[in-house]
């Protein structure tokens, strides 16, 4: 009998009983809430704490924000989780976060900057987890912080899927810059041989946040897709999908692994041309069409 066991994080319900169903294993529901001075509270719904003594613990919490907009809550909701499997003596506590929030603070850009995203995986590691795993995490280079297993999980063949089944004809990707070069590569493998891959070059400015964006192509008549790690405002996206438009893109397809899709992204994105947003359960969203329970699984089984 498998001495596996999942933990349905509050922010990721879906994929852990996903997950749980692929590895035939039990999973158990969190029970959470802020206190009125603004301190969260957490518990793993158990009927004691032998259930985790020794057990291979996988503890699935996505760390995009809440309906109030507050990643940070569930940063804590996770740290608790980990700790609470600490304490009741879980043999492995492998921790799946499919979106790394702040792994976007990679980099200082400023005087005065912080590397933070380094220091939340501290935090996990240092809470108890034995092992971490994400998808399409921003830099793979912040795992050299901490000393546990990483893995940084490949969504891009099940996400061409979802693209191959809308059956296009003659597609060509397209990749917003120079970052998501590797990954839009990656996702036109998948779709097909000999797809061709075209950048365009964009710049940012560290203090407005202001992007500019600038792309020669010719797309006219051709199904056009742009396939990136995350969606968020939408700003990158719709600026893409707007130059792609206006060559003459016969459709367009935006193709992300987390769709944040804060505040008036999806509005952004169908005004500037889009056919179909398209992402993954990574994040709860209108855009989840891809589930990364089987990719996931596949890891989990392979360690």
């Amino acid at each position: 009998m498998s001495n596996q066991i999942v933990i349905a994080g509050p922010s990721s319900q879906g994929l852990a009983v996903n997950l749980a169903n692929y590895l035939d294993v039990q999973v158990y529901a969190t029970e959470n809430k802020v206190f009125p001075d603004g301190e969260c509270y957490l518990r793993i719904d158990i009927e004691n704490d032998t259930v985790l003594e020794d057990a291979d613990v996988l503890i699935v919490q996505t760390t995009g924000a809440n309906a109030a907009g507050d990643q940070n809550q569930r940063i804590m909701e996770l740290i608790m989780m980990i700790s609470a499997a600490k304490r009741a003596k879980a043999s492995k506590i492998r921790v799946i976060n499919p979106y790394f929030a702040y792994s976007r603070q990679d980099k200082a850009f400023r005087p005065g900057e912080c590397l933070f995203a380094t220091e939340v995986l501290k935090w996990i590691e240092r809470a108890g987890a034995t092992e971490f795993y994400t998808i399409d995490i921003h830099a793979e280079t912040i795992f050299d912080a901490v000393d546990i297993p990483t893995f940084n999980l490949d969504p891009m063949e099940i996400l061409a899927q979802i693209v191959k089944d809308r059956n296009v004809i003659n597609p060509i990707v397209i990749c917003p810059d120079k970052g998501a070069y590797e990954r839009s590569r990656a996702f036109a493998r998948y779709l097909g041989e000999d797809i061709p891959v075209v950048q365009f070059n964009k710049t940012r400015d560290v203090k407005t946040g202001e992007i500019t964006m600038e792309g020669d192509i010719d797309v006219n008549g051709r199904e056009v897709i742009i396939a990136d790690d995350i969606i968020a405002t939408g700003g990158t996206m719709a600026r893409a999908l707007g130059i792609a438009k206006k060559a003459g893109a016969k459709s367009i397809y935006a193709v992300g692994t987390h769709p944040l899709l804060i505040k008036n992204a999806t509005y952004k994105l169908l005004k500037a041309g889009t056919t179909e947003i398209i992402g993954s359960d990574t994040i709860d969203s209108i855009a989840m069409q891809a589930s990364m329970a089987e990719v996931i699984g596949k890891a989990i089984k392979k360690n």
